[in-house]
């Protein structure tokens, strides 16, 4: 019979090695900072690019966390501010004990920024 600890297949991850939200917000807010604090006026074109480098950048620090397991998503919106309001909506079949989700939001006088990370534990 096959000793238990050298089992291929993993139910859930331990305690140190889950996905926490609050522990990324920081990260999140610092590359957002990076990314958009010189963007003084929104430009569709360079928004576009910006959001592509923010994704990335995002999921870049999210595989430094080495948490094994783990696959990231990583949305990026960014539009023009001009008064009017938006509403974001998502929907999510998961394990909640095991997945995560983080909303993060950056707003400056001329464009709004909505980043949407989701880690899924990959059993």
């Amino acid at each position: 019979m096959e000793d238990a600890n050298n089992r291929n297949f993993v139910l859930r991850p331990t305690p140190g090695q889950k996905f926490r939200p609050k522990a990324v917000t920081a990260m999140i807010q610092e590359v957002l900072g990076e990314k958009l604090g010189g963007m003084i006026a929104y430009d569709e074109n360079e928004a576009d690019q910006a959001s592509r480098d923010i994704s990335a950048a995002i999921r870049e620090k999210l595989k430094g966390l080495q948490l094994p397991r783990y696959k990231y998503i990583v949305q990026t919106m960014i539009a023009e501010q001009c008064g009017n309001g938006a509403t974001t909506a998502i929907q999510c079949v998961w394990d909640e004990d095991c997945d995560g989700f983080l909303s993060q939001r950056y707003v400056n006088g001329s464009i709004w920024c909505e980043v949407l990370v989701f880690a899924v534990f990959h059993y």
